[in-house]
């Protein structure tokens, strides 16, 4: 899991000091060894139940879903403009789950109110 991976990897480094100066690291390894076995098993369990949205047809967004999934999955950064009520809010989050983002960490999603962000969440997890 992302939020693993500094923790674990900072640990392991700590290992490896400690064995150069002379320390067994066996049981540390074996500890860290069972934490990185956990982890990977909770990405395993998420990957095999991700959900599987549809995408209505009727909003605009869908027109273009391959091309924003393919942007998504070649760009660090995506600025998708569009009308009030294509989609954007409510499919992009979706558009990021079909594409396995979500499986090691969540997927964020901002809103400038907090009324907003309440009902978009809401609609989003229906």
């Amino acid at each position: 899991m992302l939020a693993d991976r500094h923790p674990l990897r900072r640990r392991l480094h700590a290992i490896a000091r400690r064995a150069r100066e002379g320390h067994a690291p066996e049981e540390a390894l074996a500890v860290v060894e069972r934490e990185i076995e956990r982890s990977a098993a909770l990405a395993r369990r998420r990957r095999e139940t991700l959900p599987q949205p549809d995408f209505p047809a009727e909003l605009p967004i869908t027109a273009r879903l391959e091309e924003i999934r393919s942007l998504i999955e070649h760009h660090q950064v995506v600025i998708l403009c569009g009308e009030t009520g294509s989609g954007k809010s409510t499919q992009l989050p979706k558009i990021c789950l079909s594409l396995g983002r979500g499986v090691f960490g969540r997927i964020a999603h901002t809103q400038p109110r907090r009324i907003a962000a309440r009902s978009l969440a809401s609609r989003i997890s229906s």
